[in-house]
């Protein structure tokens, strides 16, 4: 049986943190992996072949569309109005391209999100959520 030591928060973020390496350390590098054949973790990992660019580069829109920066709230400012498009694309640009008169398609990096109609209102381009229905009732015989 493994006993789970739980100790509460530590005083300040920089302890905690200090908390939080120790674990990491242990449970990578010291502790042994039944899966690896008692082997900590680290022994399985290597570096990645690819580095991570120092900038990542703000997507390009074609000349037709009119960019805008989504705000940390998930909106955009558009035609004086706010619009929420998705707190994910926080602090990111996004282009508008009229495709009916007053219709507007929003994009991001190539992929389509959504549609702004005539009343200022985004519908997502996604399936809609499924919907958590109870299961039906066996049938009485």
């Amino acid at each position: 049986m493994i006993v789970v030591r739980q100790c509460p928060p530590a005083d300040c973020w920089a302890q905690q943190q200090v908390r939080f390496n120790r674990f990491r350390r242990h449970y990578n590098e010291e502790r042994p992996h039944e899966a690896l054949g008692q082997k900590p973790p680290v022994s399985r990992w290597s570096p990645p072949r690819r580095a991570m660019p120092a900038v990542v580069e703000e997507p390009w829109y074609d000349a037709d569309h009119e960019v805008r920066r989504v705000r940390r709230s998930g909106e955009i400012k558009w035609r004086g109005e706010h619009i929420f498009i998705g707190e994910a694309l926080a602090r990111e640009t996004v282009g508008l391209a009229e495709i009916d008169l007053g219709f507007y398609i929003v994009r991001f990096c190539g992929r389509d999100l959504g549609l702004i109609d005539r009343d200022s209102r985004f519908h997502r381009f996604a399936p809609p959520r499924a919907r958590l229905r109870k299961a039906p009732e066996p049938a009485k015989e």
